[in-house]
Order: structure tokens, then C-alpha cells, then sequence
């Protein structure tokens, strides 16, 4: 297994990421999105980027303009941005040479609802795993006064307006929904009205007790193993 430091151009931006490829010729590829205040060096990607290639399975985690080790400010972020990132890295992961044309797509809460929008669009998404991600964007309106959420741009909260998962999710198939049932951020019933709209085969898994983030390790560690189990099904 090797992992390689990789970076590409987004609007004019340096986009940084981490590709953790397996001693396999041709594997297949998840790409994780992170959350709207995260990045690609949380603890759980940088643990699923050490799983995966024992699983024969490559993995890119990269940071969102505005985020991590890439370029841009926060403050210019929006939702549209992040789809037009993760459009640009799914076609860099097209082009590599050492990985092969299975690609499956994984995020966590804004990353999970990025995941769905671009999974929708693009025929070849072989499969796709969302924890903790919400079914609409609207209710961040009203959390524009605390204290992370004011270092947003005024153009965030207004393209958040033009997206919406519901006339789309019918196009997303073999995907897994994972969500905590005492998650404060995000309530379970948002994962619940995504899988009702997906197309089958598709599986939701609530974790008991589990909190936004799945902080408790046996909470992440569940959520880990059901995720590489569904990807390697269907990738």
C-alpha cells in the first residue's frame, strides 16, 4: 500500500488531497467528501484510507476550496463550489493510471448530500455511502448567527436555495444511509426521507446512540465496517 499527496486546479485554486492505492493492479476508487467545517485529515478518513487498500479498494480524501491544506477562503464557499470540487476529482480519478473505472462516492453530513447530487448525475457511480448527511439544506438559515456558521459568505446561504435532493435521489442506486438516532446536528429522520427517495438496492442503518460525528469509537467502528462491506459489494 502507498499513499500519494495529489493536487489539482478548481476555479483557479489549488485543490490538495491524499489517494491511498492498494499493491492491486487497476483497483477501484471511493472518493470522500468531508463536512462543511471538516477536512480530509479527520480521524475517519485517515482510518478508512488505511483500510481500504486491505480491501483491494483505493480511497481519495481531499479538502474542499476554503478548507484544509487547499487554497480559498471559507468565507466564498458554497455548495455549488464543493459539487464543481468533487466533479473535478472524480474526473482526476477517471484519468489516473493505476486506477481502474469502478468509482463509488462516500461523505459525511454536507459531503453525504454532495455525494448524492453528483451520484445522481453520473452513470458510472458504481455505489455510495452517506453518514450523518442531511435531506435538505434549509434549516442552516437559521443557524447563520453561531459561531462557525459566521464565517460563512452571504452567497452561501443563498445557493443553498437552488439545490434539492428531492427530484433526484430516484436516480441513485446501491446506496447505504447511515445515521445516528441521537444525532444533535442532523436528526435521523433526514436519513430516513433520503432512503425513501433512493432507487433500489439501498439499506439505512441507524446507529444506536450515536451522535453527529459517531464519536464513540464503537459507534465509528460499526459505521466503518458497514460501509467497506457495502462498497466492496458493489463496486
Amino acid at each position: 500500500m502507498k499513499i500519494e499527496k495529489i493536487s489539482f486546479s478548481s476555479h483557479g485554486q489549488t485543490v490538495i488531497g491524499k489517494l491511498h492505492l492498494p499493491d492491486t493492479e487497476k483497483p477501484p476508487c471511493v472518493i470522500v467528501s468531508h463536512g462543511l467545517f471538516s477536512s480530509k485529515d479527520s480521524e475517519k478518513y485517515i482510518s478508512l484510507g488505511d483500510r481500504f487498500p486491505r480491501k483491494e479498494i483505493s480511497l481519495l480524501r481531499f479538502d474542499f476550496r476554503g478548507c484544509g491544506e487547499s487554497g480559498g477562503k471559507i468565507s466564498e464557499s458554497t455548495v455549488s463550489d464543493r459539487i464543481e470540487d468533487l466533479t473535478i476529482a472524480i474526473e482526476f480519478i477517471r484519468s489516473h493510471p493505476l486506477i481502474g473505472p469502478r468509482i463509488g462516492l462516500m461523505g459525511s453530513s454536507l459531503g453525504g448530500y454532495i455525494s448524492l447530487i453528483k451520484a445522481a448525475g453520473e452513470e458510472d457511480i458504481r455505489a455510495v455511502v452517506t453518514w450523518a448527511t442531511p435531506f435538505t439544506l434549509v434549516g442552516l438559515e437559521e443557524k447563520r448567527g453561531e459561531r462557525e456558521m459566521a464565517s460563512l459568505g452571504e452567497e452561501f446561504f443563498q445557493d443553498i436555495k437552488t439545490h434539492d435532493l428531492t427530484p433526484i435521489l430516484g436516480k441513485v442506486a446501491n446506496c447505504l444511509v447511515i445515521h445516528g438516532d441521537r444525532d444533535e446536528l442532523v436528526p435521523v429522520e433526514h436519513g430516513r426521507m433520503i432512503y425513501d427517495g433512493l432507487n433500489e438496492p439501498k439499506k439505512m442503518a441507524v446507529i444506536d446512540g450515536g451522535d453527529h460525528r459517531l464519536t464513540l469509537p464503537d459507534h465509528r467502528e460499526r459505521a466503518m465496517e458497514m460501509s467497506l462491506e457495502w462498497l466492496e459489494r458493489y463496486l
